[in-house]
């Protein structure tokens, strides 16, 4: 993940986590006050990914019959604070694992999510 830092512009912490614990597996941070923040953000991973909100939306799109209904489930979700940028991916090895990149609100946004998605296999593969 350290890598994955160095890569993404303003990147300043990222987290690996289970969403079936909520448990934070890894971290790297370059801004100590960004490691307390990963802890509670594992937390919330989860409701992010599996929350109410979403199993409805899940079952709306199985509703429509289409050949991919099944595979509705976000991949990804990116969150804009007023002062951070959070990007959260899905692994596929591992549907139920995240990784958490916590980029300054001054990251190109469109590179972060580039560099994020290109980050994504060799931190699964670490697992």
């Amino acid at each position: 993940m350290s890598t994955a830092i160095e890569k993404i512009p303003d990147c300043v912490a990222a987290g690996y986590v289970d969403m079936e614990t909520g448990m934070l597996l890894g971290s790297c941070v370059s801004d100590p006050e960004c490691a307390e923040s990963l802890d509670i953000l594992a937390i919330a991973v989860a409701n992010l990914f599996q929350g109410r909100g979403v199993a409805a939306f899940e079952a709306l799109m199985r509703q429509t019959g289409r050949d991919d209904a099944e595979n509705t489930g976000f991949g990804e979700i990116a969150v804009f604070s007023k002062d951070r940028l959070n990007i959260f991916l899905r692994t596929k090895e591992y549907p139920d694992h995240v990784v958490c990149y916590i980029c300054r609100n001054s990251a190109n946004v469109g590179l972060a999510l580039t560099k994020s998605h290109l980050s994504l296999g060799p931190v699964a593969a670490a697992v």
